[in-house]
Parts: structure tokens; sequence; C-alpha cells
């Protein structure tokens, strides 16, 4: 489904590109019927394929809930202790204003470190690549909030211009935070299952008995 995502933003960028390089040439030579024709439909597309990328959004947001709620669930059978957040609160921080700019990272990183070594997870330093997603991830969506919640709309191509540099950055931004994400994705599924089958190929602990305390 992130695959999906990736692949419909890379064709909402094509489409923007389109546009923008129609606003580009409504600087440079005026408006013509040609050309107004040629932007009522790209505008048409554009919007369309927002609403797609939209619902996708939406699915992609409860389908990756699922499964940080699974993997903080799977950290703690694979024997991490001491994590900060519940499984349920793994995914909640999301949907807390403010608190959603750091505590989801911290959840994120402690299911990965309990994942990676789940005995001695507290000595372990954040991955750079879960910063670098969250980097982008925060930063598309501050993008995205300026540009619906501060911008007002324009009906000059140089406005419209410039709505459309900062929209295509916002985009561009949104794909590279779900790039990283479906490689954080990836990997930390596949850390699971290794640490998982690991703990499996264990030979059994016997406890000790009595008897063993004694040496004759």
């Amino acid at each position: 489904m992130i695959g999906a995502f990736v692949l419909l933003t890379l064709a909402v960028l094509g489409v923007m590109a389109y546009g923008l390089q129609l606003l580009q040439q409504g600087i440079d030579s005026g408006i013509t019927a040609t050309l107004q024709d040629k932007l009522a439909g790209a505008g048409w597309l554009q919007l369309n394929l927002f609403r797609l990328q939209l619902v996708l959004m939406l699915a992609c947001y409860i389908w990756a809930g699922c499964w940080v709620y699974r993997m903080a669930c799977n950290v703690r059978a694979l024997g991490a202790r001491g994590l900060d957040d519940s499984p349920g609160w793994a995914v909640g921080w999301y949907a807390v204003p403010v608190m959603n700019l750091v505590r989801p990272l911290r959840a994120m990183t402690q299911i990965w470190l309990g994942s990676q070594a789940p005995t001695r997870w507290q000595k372990l330093g954040t991955p750079s690549l879960l910063r670098l997603w969250w980097v982008f991830w925060v930063a598309g969506n501050l993008s995205y909030w300026f540009v619906t919640q501060y911008l007002k709309p324009e009906h000059t191509f140089d406005g419209l211009h410039t709505q459309q540099l900062l929209l295509i950055g916002g985009q561009g931004l949104n794909l590279c935070a779900a790039a990283l994400f479906l490689l954080v994705v990836t990997r930390l599924t596949r850390m699971q299952v290794e640490q998982h089958e690991q703990q499996q190929a264990m030979p059994p602990v016997h406890a000790a008995s009595l008897a063993d305390a004694f040496v004759a």
C-alpha cells in the first residue's frame, strides 16, 4: 500500500511539473485560449489525483497504525522490557497535537532497539534511518499545513506559480518520507523475524536442581 502511495505521488509530481511549465509559459507569453484549455485540463487531473492520493494516504495511515501496534506487541514478546509507551500509545501519539512531533519517534525508536537487542536495548542509540524518516515526515506535514492555512487563493500566474512550487516541495517531502518509512517497515519486520528465529533456535534452558548446588 505504501508502494502504491509512492507511485501515485510520483504521478502527482509529474502532473504538477507539467502545470508549472504551463504557468511559466503564461508568465512569459501571456494567456491564450489554447493555454487556458491546457491549464484547465491539468488542473482537473491534478485535483482528482489529489483526491485519490488523500484516500490512499488515509488507508496507509490505518494500515501503518495496525503495523506499529503489532510491532510494539511483538517486541515485548521477544523479551524487551521497560518501554515507555504501550502498543496503544505507540499509535495514539500521532493524533495528539504538539506531542506528535516527538513522542512517536521515541516509541518507534524503542521498538526498533528492542527488536535489535531485546535485553539491552537501553544501551543502543537512535538509528539514523529513523531520524531521517522523522525529519521528512514532520517537514512534509508542516509544509502541507503551511500551504493550506497561510496561502490565500491566487488568480495571477505569478501567484499560482509560487503556490505550485510550494505544493511540489511538499509532495517531494512526503514522497521521501513514504519511501523511508517503507524502508523502516521492511528492515524492522525482518529484524523481528530474525530475532524470533534466533530465539526459537536456542536450546531450552533447564532450571538447576538443588542437587546441582552441591559439589562432590
